[in-house]
């Protein structure tokens, strides 16, 4: 048989799990165990060196966009695109903007299509194979790929707008971009806490504190290296990063359950419509209600994220007369509290007063809501800067959506199932930023604030799916503890039924034996 035409029963084929690790999906690892490799670091070194690396050069990939629809697309000399004050500068600045804004249309496009394909493809196959390796190195080297094309292109200046951004976007997106990492990651820790009993909320709290504390050092750091470094003091340390973190992939990540067994391609066209399938499928009580719950939650806090990316700098510049050098400070600063949120949550919240996922997950929503509604209300900068105090368990929701996902899954299934989210995610985003865009424009003259409302909204809805599940889960144990309860009624009604039955024996013998 080809393997491109495997039968689909193929890709169902679940990997050897031994007996050892059947009751870790339980929790009935012992204590010594869990202790001896809850601290062990995993993968927290690569996300942190490629989230570093992304938000190193952020800033550093807008100048140089801008920089070359000023100085190849317009025609402008080099004196007035790196002036920064003069009518000329405004001038060449806003049509550099608009050339930017065009060609970003279609590669936002290209690049969502791309990635999505990726991740439905190459997800399913992680599960046939048990393989979470591959998906790990690809998007890294597709980061790194697209770096070297940028350091290329600044060494061999003449390209178009559209040239550069395509040599920025094709890479990364085919290397799955970001959101490929991020699934294979938590495919990869959900083996690993399947296998050894560790405790996935932590587990997976510990690599989202990695990926925060990376993203304030790159938000801070890249825009002081472009200062006085300029392009090549920020390009070639992006690149040392992105490498530096698929060595220690290659190097120390290993697989946990690999199926050696496996026939499927990575190409066989029946994975999409199988993870489909694998996410939609009937499962034993309200795990498939969870997990459509969960999918809402997810799509929400992608939906949030995109449009404070797109819209964050204009409302804070427009409404409170910010320059991008508070406003970087105060993200920074967003960022350290969220940081000290997400420490609260799995020290105190988690470990010490032992919180269940779903009440972590409404007092997030909650105090979202607050910090929002006052940021509506907010006149002064002091009181910005106090919010994210008020919201400083504010990400908590992205802490324990994918451990509640995680529980309602097999361990074959991680693949499949963090795929279509990924897909999922970035179809929403891809839908959701021109209608924020289109919300924003609308409304920032009479109304900034109003982009906010449906931000508030969203997250009413996730506190109502964390409370459903919350009910849920009541609901499963209960009946779980009835189906005991009723089994062993049944096994005492049984034995007692035996012993009555051997007693009227033992009184037949006897009464046989007086005749």
């Amino acid at each position: 048989m080809v393997e491109g035409t495997v039968d689909v029963l193929e890709l169902e084929k679940l990997r050897p799990i031994n007996d050892s690790n059947k009751g870790s999906c339980d929790n009935t690892h012992t204590p010594q165990n869990e202790s001896s490799q809850k601290w062990n670091i995993i993968l927290e070194p690569a996300l942190a060196g490629a989230m570093m690396a992304i938000n190193l050069g952020q800033t550093s990939l807008q100048n140089f966009y801008l920089k070359t629809a000023c100085t190849v697309d317009l025609g402008y000399s080099f004196e007035v695109c790196e002036r920064g004050v003069g009518e000329e500068f405004r001038t060449a600045e806003a049509a550099s903007q608009m050339v930017v804004s065009g060609v970003n249309i279609s590669r936002s496009f290209v690049g969502c299509l791309l990635s999505t394909i990726v991740l439905l493809f190459v997800g399913p196959w992680s599960d046939c194979s048990g393989r979470r390796k591959p998906l790990l190195m690809t998007p890294l080297i597709g980061m790194s790929v697209m770096t070297t094309g940028v350091l290329l292109l600044l060494t061999f200046p003449g390209a178009s707008t559209v040239q550069v951004l395509y040599v920025v976007q094709i890479p990364i997106s085919l290397g799955g971009n970001f959101g490929l990492l991020l699934a294979a990651s938590f495919s990869h820790v959900g083996d690993i806490c399947h296998a050894s009993g560790r405790d996935i909320t932590r587990t997976m709290g510990s690599h989202r504190a990695a990926i925060q504390i990376a993203h304030v050092l790159g938000a801070v750091c890249g825009p002081l290296l472009y200062r006085y470094l300029g392009f090549y003091g920020v390009f070639p340390l992006v690149l040392l990063l992105q490498l530096a973190s698929l060595l220690y992939v290659i190097l120390v990540i290993k697989d946990v359950n690999v199926n050696d067994e496996n026939k499927v391609s990575v190409f066989n066209w029946r994975l999409p419509l199988n993870a489909f399938q694998c996410l939609f499928r009937r499962r034993d009580g309200y795990k498939r209600t969870i997990i459509l719950l969960m999918l809402i939650v997810a799509l929400g806090d992608r939906m949030l994220l995109s449009a404070e990316v797109l819209l964050a700098y204009m409302f804070y510049r427009y409404k409170f007369q910010w320059d991008d050098v508070m406003f970087g400070s105060f993200i920074a600063y967003r960022n350290i509290v969220s940081f000290i949120g997400t420490l609260l949550i799995l020290t105190v919240l988690k470990k010490r007063l032992r919180l269940s996922d779903e009440m972590v997950g409404v007092l997030s929503c909650t105090s979202y809501i607050l910090a929002t509604s006052g940021l509506v209300a907010a006149s002064s900068t002091l009181v910005v800067f106090l919010l994210p105090l008020v919201g400083i368990i504010a990400q908590g929701s992205q802490v324990v959506q994918r451990p509640i996902l995680n529980k309602q899954i097999l361990p074959t299934e991680q693949g499949r199932i963090y795929s279509v989210l990924g897909a999922l995610e970035s179809a929403t985003q891809t839908l959701s930023s021109p209608l924020y865009s289109l919300l924003y424009t609308k409304t920032v003259s009479t109304m900034p604030d109003a982009w906010l409302a449906p931000g508030i909204i969203l997250v009413v809805f996730q506190l109502l799916s964390y409370a459903i599940t919350k009910r849920l889960g009541i609901k499963t144990a209960r009946d779980i503890e009835m189906n005991a309860s009723a089994t062993l009624d049944k096994s005492k009604d049984l034995s007692n039924s035996k012993e009555e039955a051997n007693d009227s024996n033992v009184v037949g013998n006897s009464v046989t034996n007086k005749i």
